[in-house]
């Protein structure tokens, strides 16, 4: 009976080998979901390019996780000890989820980005910072918003302080004929301009 067989199969493994089973069946079942996800909702992918400076994120630790658990396995089978199969499976997980996240990322940035072509709509949408930008309109940085699923990456500048990378910001403006964004903080209850009266 195949219930049978799996139950002696499983009793005949090592603690440390079902540990491993379970962590990479799980992790693989979980990782084929999110990239399920992340093909049926673009913002997901949107998300990944927003967060560049994150090292840890779902899709990192499972490919880890997944990694860890074949390998670990794998290496079990040769007769290895405890130690060393727990190194070679740490290794080879960070590995490849330091590789799979240097080919996300590349993917992401070689991407063609959409063209603009009613800027003023993009008016009161939010997003976060990719790369700081300076206070009071002394320079320009970068942002990241994400419009009906559409990931854009825009020049931006401020009137108040400077917005670090991360920060969450809404679009006040839009010059240069669309190509700068004037931004401010999402938890800002108003804007320099109206406490000052200056001009945007």
């Amino acid at each position: 009976m195949p219930g049978l067989f799996l139950s002696d199969w499983w009793e005949a493994l090592s603690v440390l080998q079902q540990s491993l089973w379970l962590v990479a069946v799980a992790g693989t079942l979980l990782l084929l979901i999110l990239i399920v996800m992340s093909l049926i909702d673009p913002e997901t992918e949107a998300e990944a390019t927003a967060r560049l400076s994150r090292v840890l994120n779902p899709r990192t630790i499972l490919t880890f996780l997944t990694f860890f658990g074949w390998v670990g396995l794998l290496v079990s089978y040769t007769n290895a000890s405890r130690v060393l199969i727990i190194i070679i499976g740490t290794l080879a997980g960070l590995v490849t989820a330091a590789m799979a996240k240097g080919v996300t990322l590349m993917l992401l940035r070689l991407a063609p980005r959409p063209t603009l072509s009613n800027p003023q709509r993009l008016v009161q949408t939010t997003g976060r910072v990719l790369f700081a930008v300076p206070s009071h309109r002394n320079g320009f940085g970068k942002v990241h918003l994400n419009v009906k699923g559409t990931p854009y990456e825009i020049e931006a500048m401020t009137a108040g302080l400077e917005l670090s990378a991360g920060a969450s910001i809404r679009v006040v403006d839009v010059i240069e004929d669309g190509r700068v964004l004037v931004v401010e903080p999402l938890e800002d209850k108003g804007y320099p301009h109206e406490e000052h009266g200056l001009g945007r």
